[in-house]
């Protein structure tokens, strides 16, 4: 079922209209996002008891499933997704054509590695018509760094001869103050994303205010089990609104790697295990940065060089991929 249902009063039997409107003041408007949650969590934020919740929730599985299907029909339904343009045809090949619509993509890097760059840029391109690369869409941008920058679309827009004023306004920005804002941001998703046909959903970055708010191993666990929350609900966005997913994420240094690169990226496994594809990002020479792809579900390990400049990100000149080359080579 590709479409996106509405929640409304008898499209579910037995589902009482106070029992539809509590789902709908808690910002869950589809079938689709009904399915996807948990009876104690939305319970809590509907205002009803756990047995109503549960059995809506199973009534609206059993509307959109019909259980075990083959894979030839997995397939077929998988057919109808698209690609997301980067910018970057190098970078584009590397995710396989571009980032797939209904999955999530983390991108890990250092500070000025290209994460907010590559975040940026995608804000536009999500804009443009399927034909173009793009999603046809609006976008959703939750930002806990304080890192977008309106001008920043503005000057990419303008490279790129797009149209920069209607272009922010297709941009929903939400500004995290803390954690538990973050997490209510991303549960707000389930109704803006249907509401205003967002198709691009950013987070930069996923990780930032747990590392300050969460600090020494003591509370490692509850970190760890925020963090996994936020995933678990960006997978179930994408999934149950049909958007893509893209989120960045910090890293760290270890020492004891004495040869090739020290960094990884932060959250351990509990984010190792969440996404559909895994970018880290390093810089290269001046404004080149190279984008490792160090996980995916369906795609072979590779990497692929790109530019950073006023339209974003884009190839770099074919002469200067070959000195890329040779540069990885030598440091090899």
């Amino acid at each position: 079922m590709s479409e996106l249902i509405k929640l409304e009063v008898g499209i579910l039997d037995g589902v009482s209209k106070p029992t539809i409107d509590k789902f709908v003041g808690a910002g869950i408007t589809t079938i689709q996002a009904l399915s996807m949650q948990t009876p104690k969590d939305i319970a809590e934020k509907a205002g009803m008891g756990t047995d109503t919740a549960e059995k809506a929730i199973n009534k609206a599985v059993a509307f959109i499933s019909n259980g075990y299907i083959t894979a030839t029909q997995l397939q077929d339904q998988r057919k109808n997704r698209t690609h997301l343009h980067t910018g970057s045809k190098a970078l584009d090949e590397l995710l396989g054509g571009g980032i797939e619509s209904e999955t999530t993509l983390e991108i890990a890097g250092s500070m000025a590695s290209g994460k907010t760059q590559i975040a940026h840029t995608l804000a536009v391109l999500a804009q443009q018509p399927i034909e173009q690369g793009g999603l046809n869409g609006e976008v959703a941008f939750i930002d806990s760094e304080n890192t977008f920058v309106p001008k920043r679309i503005i000057e990419i827009c303008e490279a790129r001869g797009i149209d920069p004023v209607a272009t922010l306004n297709r941009i929903y920005h939400g500004a995290s103050m803390n954690v538990n804002h973050q997490q209510l941001l991303i549960e707000q998703l389930y109704d803006l994303c249907p509401t205003h046909n967002i198709k691009l959903v950013i987070v930069d970055s996923i990780i930032g205010h747990l590392r300050s708010e969460y600090i020494g191993r003591g509370t490692l666990s509850d970190r760890q089990g925020l963090l996994n929350k936020m995933l678990h609900t960006l997978s179930k966005i994408a999934l149950s609104t049909k958007v893509t997913v893209v989120y960045t994420n910090q890293v760290l240094s270890d020492p004891a790697i004495q040869y090739g690169n020290p960094e990884k990226p932060t959250g351990g496994n509990v984010i190792g295990h969440s996404a559909s594809n895994r970018l880290h990002l390093r810089k290269g020479r001046q404004n080149i940065r190279i984008a490792n792809l160090i996980d995916s579900l369906s795609l072979p390990p590779g990497e692929a060089p790109f530019m950073i400049t006023e339209m974003g990100i884009q190839d770099l000149p074919s002469h200067e991929k070959e000195e890329e080359k040779q540069t990885e080579s030598e440091n090899a």
